[in-house]
């Protein structure tokens, strides 16, 4: 690549996005987390099935949460007893101690720093969010804050993704829409 085309590239990042952007702001992330790793290794299949559960519960609190702040944001009064943010402030709390626990191999420490990365940001926002709920001003003006650190928690989520290890942010194996309207038919064809 010519000089002159590197500097092409590098001004059009620009033009797409502005300099505002949080995607700026987000931590480097390899394209692939184990490029050249077995993921067939017993340590690498360990730290995916300890991983695993936490992994899909931080995905669960980011989206937990941007829905409390939704209704938060709609409603001209937030519940502060509901059982949904009890749950989330517990949530981050068992998912803190899981994943701290998790016995990570050398060639993951950088993928769990990376994760650990987001769920600290996760979990600076349930602190900041379940200290405010007692304070309907601070919560609506904190508000914009807190959705711009879980979008980039969430897209931190996403770049951590490793499918051989089955960290997914979503598992579409398991909500196939067509698969299932597919097996309501070919049952009702056969009787």
């Amino acid at each position: 690549m010519r000089l002159a085309q590197v500097d092409d590239f590098a001004e059009r990042g620009l033009v797409v996005h502005k300099l505002n952007c949080e995607l700026f702001e987000l931590p480097m992330a390899p394209v692939d987390w184990i490029s050249g790793i077995g993921t067939d290794r017993d340590e690498m299949i360990r730290y995916a099935q300890e991983l695993r559960p936490c992994y899909d519960r931080l995905g669960r609190i980011i989206g937990q949460l941007a829905g409390l702040f939704i209704l938060a944001r709609l409603g001209g009064r937030f519940e502060t007893d509901w059982t949904a943010v009890t749950k989330v402030v517990d949530q981050t709390l068992h998912t803190e101690t899981e994943l701290h626990a998790v016995r990570i191999p050398s060639a993951a420490r950088r993928h769990h720093a990376y994760l650990l990365q987001a769920f600290n940001k996760t979990a600076a926002v349930t602190s900041g969010f379940d200290a405010a709920l007692r304070k309907p001003q601070s919560l609506h003006n904190r508000l914009d804050d807190w959705t711009r650190e879980l979008k980039l928690a969430a897209a931190m989520l996403s770049s951590a993704a490793v499918e051989r290890l089955g960290l997914m942010p979503v598992d579409f194996s398991q909500a196939c829409c067509s698969c299932a309207g597919n097996i309501s038919q070919s049952d009702s064809s056969r009787t």
